[in-house]
């Protein structure tokens, strides 16, 4: 029930500024009309509601306040936006949720910057305007480095806030109150990926692949998941990761074109696994560069993370190595998210964590 003692804490204190600077007000006039109207007997008969009138007005504007502004409003904050088309998705979505209930969205972008710098800036002037917003919803960026500033914001805003796409804390027990994260599991990702690729090395008679992981430090537990999952499934299999990609098609191009072409005659890479779709996209481009230029890549699979249009699209015309997505479900995330926001303002308590399923695509 803490958030609804803190939203209390607020109106209690907001009630007590208001009286008292009505107060002060009346015994502004009453002083004014002292000097204006020195004798008693000049007063108007109705002065005491002349001097009551600062603080009925003072007291409407508090009410109007609460019930029409200020309490109509979440923000999001989120890194790298214009890198990642699944979290545009995912911001579609919790706009119009957010519409159906009232509540107004602003957001505030962080582009090209995995680092958190730039959403410290965001969290530090949210933390002054905090009575702005009813809530939150932030996509972190390497939470691992940020754990502490995250959690002194939590305490600080006394507002609920929904974590989303990006775990913020290792462990349940580490969230702040009136916090939660919603999301797909990232092991469960890791762990779908890691089967589909050993089933599609099964059926083609490959005991011992070759495989590349392309990630980020933001999402680490997909390709660990990934990683100590392939090994239990195909032990001889040769698994490299590479931490670089940070999500953008382009540089994962660059990265893989440079493996591509640092293979050695007879050298091979048997599946690709990419933490996102963009990466998976740009190895795709990599892979097209390579063959175009005379190089070949038998039997190459390449998997991705989210599903989204573009590359299910690819997927679907069959005329590239990209065969699979993990699909996580933006709609149905931000349905909850908001679900969990409203509860949590309402003084509910929500789980630490609340995870939607996966699905991989195409279907299997």
């Amino acid at each position: 029930m803490k958030g609804g003692n803190s939203r209390r804490k607020d109106l209690l204190a907001d009630l007590l500024i208001s009286l008292a600077s009505g107060a002060i007000l009346a015994l502004g006039a009453k002083a004014l009309a002292a000097v204006v109207l020195p004798d008693l007997s000049e007063w108007p008969a109705n002065w005491p509601f002349v001097a009551a009138a600062p603080v009925a007005a003072l007291l409407v504007f508090f009410f109007t306040r609460h019930l029409y502004g200020g309490a109509d409003r979440a923000f999001v904050v989120v890194s790298a936006f214009t890198q990642t088309r699944w979290l545009g998705d995912l911001l579609d979505h919790l706009s119009r949720v957010l519409d159906r209930h009232g509540i107004d969205m602003v957001v505030k972008l962080s582009p090209h910057d995995h680092s958190g710098r730039s959403q410290l800036a965001h969290l530090t002037a949210l933390r002054r305007r905090r009575r702005s917003y009813v809530g939150g919803f932030i996509v972190p960026a390497q939470p691992e480095a940020m754990e502490s500033e995250l959690t002194a914001f939590c305490r600080a805003v006394h507002r609920p806030v929904v974590f989303m796409d990006v775990r913020p804390f290792p462990v349940p027990k580490k969230y702040p109150p009136d916090t939660t994260f919603v999301g797909c599991d990232p092991n469960e990702i890791g762990a779908k990926a890691a089967r589909w690729v050993a089933k599609e090395m099964t059926g083609r008679g490959v005991e011992s692949p070759s495989v590349l992981v392309l990630g980020g430090d933001s999402q680490a537990g997909r390709q660990t998941m990934f990683a100590e999952r392939l090994k239990e499934l195909l032990p001889s299999a040769e698994t490299e990761v590479n931490l670089l990609g940070l999500f953008s098609r382009e540089r994962t191009r660059e990265i893989v074109g440079h493996h591509l072409r640092r293979l050695r005659p007879g050298g091979r890479v048997n599946a690709i696994f990419c933490t996102n779709d963009e990466m998976a996209l740009g190895t795709v481009d990599a892979v097209q560069e390579h063959e175009a230029a005379g190089g070949r890549l038998d039997d190459l699979v390449i998997i991705g993370v989210d599903g989204i249009a573009e590359a299910i699209a690819v997927i679907n015309v069959d005329a590239t190595p990209f065969r699979a997505t993990i699909q996580q479900d933006p709609r149905r995330i931000a349905e909850v998210a908001v679900d969990a926001l409203l509860k949590m303002r309402s003084g509910e308590r929500v789980p630490q964590e609340i995870f939607i399923p996966a699905s991989v695509y195409p279907r299997q």
